[in-house]
């Protein structure tokens, strides 16, 4: 005896308003027995509409037993979730008794149980909330999964997804399920049991194996993670959505040729789709596949919303094939959010060709235009500036850019390096620690410091703190490896600055680092060993400055 309580709503409180009589249909007239029922299906509207739910959920739960109408019991269900009710289950119950085959009441009923921690109560409601996804062509298992996986906070949640994995043993489906409940829950070895057991059971179900690889990436077992991608591959050869992972995973590993091939397949399958033809551009730049990358992103210049894109990196190919007029052409032509490095790249291709001025003037412009890439703009001006020798003018533009941004890190940085490339280490030192104040693991900044402490004042102990810090850091940066060697030959521990600065130089070929590591085999005495360093950066850079200075001044020959 269903019936539309809210289509009679207006005509009924009109009547009320006037204190007529409301005549019901015949059929629906014993639900309206008595003028109590209309006054509380009423008063809960009104309820809901200020926003009075603790009120509204009273006055429907005054209905919901006696009217067989499943808008009344949803509502009533729906909002003593929301407020927390007791009763909220009673209301849930009525729910599905009206509706056995609404999945939404099955997953409200599911929810009251795991909250309750019936979860032999709970299992039954599992069993017709499968039954009613499936009827709706859902996975029952995956609808009990997102249900338990809301709920993992509570203990009774693990159980119910364990006790319907145990009831259907040998269901892949059911095993899948406890695995993504379990992921969600944050028991990744558990999870990883879970899956491997689904795919004993169905091998050709792409989302076991997507799964399993990301609970191999959140244990970070990456090599497994990947590996897991790749078996998937093989059962299912043509499956997009691994490969599409796969290939993901290896950018992400910064694995470009793996990835490439990847999306090279995915290419040639699906010539059409515009976000893989993206990825494989890109990918062809990474890996200066010019004539590539000529060709995909030419195929995007008309495609909605690539045009930009397309333009920059057929400019880049254009700059990387011996094409700058035509690179700098393509260039301008972009706009949008790559327009400010365009404009960048640009008046780089200016100062090769010697028009400092162009370039400084096309800067200026930008910064004007794009005032939130206003920080990027002025460092690239002072670089332009630095690169022309006109180092009073990088000073002049970075003391105005920090008038307009008084704590920024990098122009700070970047003033800090240009008073000590001018001979004011009181410039380097006082920006340095304007920066160190607001970030003190700012590795840069603490390496740049000690180094200049190291290397131009006697403060040795304080310098060798600050590097100290810098290295615990970034352990890895031949920078910091090489001011870490340094110090200590400036404390007079020549192993030690040995052990450090051949590290810096296994790491990057740099000819500072050669100079120093030169500089301390000579004072151990070993003198070959020294030539020998030297020799072999200048002849990689004949005319290099720390090299050849080191050598005068020590009279080495």
């Amino acid at each position: 005896m269903k019936f539309s309580l809210l289509k009679q709503a207006a005509a009924l409180s009109v009547a009320v308003a006037l204190l007529l009589p409301v005549d019901l249909p015949a059929d629906q007239g014993d639900v309206f027995d008595s003028p109590d029922m209309m006054f509380h299906f009423l008063a809960a509207e009104v309820a809901v509409g200020q926003g009075d739910l603790e009120s509204a959920f009273e006055h429907y739960m005054e209905i919901a037993p006696h009217v067989p109408d499943t808008d009344v019991a949803s509502r009533a269900t729906r909002i003593g979730l929301h407020i927390k009710s007791p009763r909220t289950l009673e209301a849930a119950e009525i729910w599905t008794e009206l509706a056995p085959e609404e999945l939404e009441a099955w997953q409200a009923l599911l929810i009251l149980r795991i909250k309750s921690g019936d979860v032999e109560g709970a299992d039954d409601a599992v069993e017709s909330l499968m039954r009613a996804a499936e009827k709706l062509g859902k996975d029952g298992f995956m609808q009990v999964a997102i249900v338990v996986s809301d709920q993992k906070e509570l203990p009774a949640a693990r159980e119910i997804i364990e006790s319907l994995a145990a009831r259907h043993a040998e269901e892949a489906g059911a095993q899948y399920a406890l695995g993504v409940a379990l992921f969600g829950m944050k028991d990744d070895t558990a999870a990883e049991d879970a899956l491997k057991k689904a795919l004993e059971l169905k091998m050709d179900d792409p989302r076991i194996w997507l799964l399993l690889s990301r609970v191999y990436e959140t244990q970070e077992r990456e090599g497994l993670g990947e590996e897991t991608l790749r078996q998937g591959l093989e059962q299912l050869p043509d499956n997009q959505l691994l490969r599409l992972a796969l290939a993901e995973r290896l950018v992400s590993h910064e694995n470009y040729e793996g990835a490439y091939e990847q999306f090279r397949i995915l290419h040639d399958a699906l010539p059409a789709n515009d976000e893989i033809s993206q990825a494989l551009g890109g990918l062809t730049i990474e890996l200066e596949k010019w004539e590539e990358a000529r060709e995909i992103w030419s195929s995007l210049l008309d495609k909605p919303g690539r045009r930009d894109r397309a333009h920059y990196f057929l400019a880049q190919v254009a700059q990387n094939t011996g094409d700058p007029e035509g690179a700098y052409k393509l260039y301008e032509k972009v706009e949008g959010l790559l327009m400010t490095d365009a404009r960048i790249q640009m008046s780089r291709l200016l100062v090769e060709q010697e028009k400092t001025g162009e370039a400084l003037k096309l800067l200026t412009v930008q910064r004007l235009v794009s005032p939130e890439d206003a920080i990027r703009l002025y460092l690239e001006e002072s670089a332009v500036l630095s690169e022309a020798g006109r180092d009073i003018e990088v000073m002049q533009l970075l003391d105005k850019a920090l008038e307009q941004y008084p704590l920024h890190s990098d122009l700070l940085y970047a003033r800090a390096l240009q008073g000590e490339k001018m001979g004011d280490i009181g410039i380097l030192e006082r920006d340095l620690r304007k920066v160190l104040e607001q970030e003190p693991d700012h590795a840069q900044a603490l390496n740049a410091l000690g180094y200049t402490l190291a290397d131009e004042t006697t403060r040795y102990e304080e310098a060798f703190e600050l590097i100290s810090k810098a290295y615990a850091l970034m352990p890895d940066s031949a920078a910091i490896l090489d001011s870490m060697g340094w110090v200590h030959y400036r404390r007079g521990n020549l192993d030690e600055a040995i052990k450090f600065l051949e590290k810096a130089a296994a790491a990057d070929s740099d000819g500072e680092i050669a100079a120093h590591l030169g500089e301390v085999y000579w004072a151990k005495g070993w003198r070959d060993k020294a030539m020998k360093v030297w020799m072999d950066a200048l002849q990689s850079d004949p005319e290099n400055p720390f090299v050849i200075s080191t050598m005068e001044r020590l009279q080495a020959k």
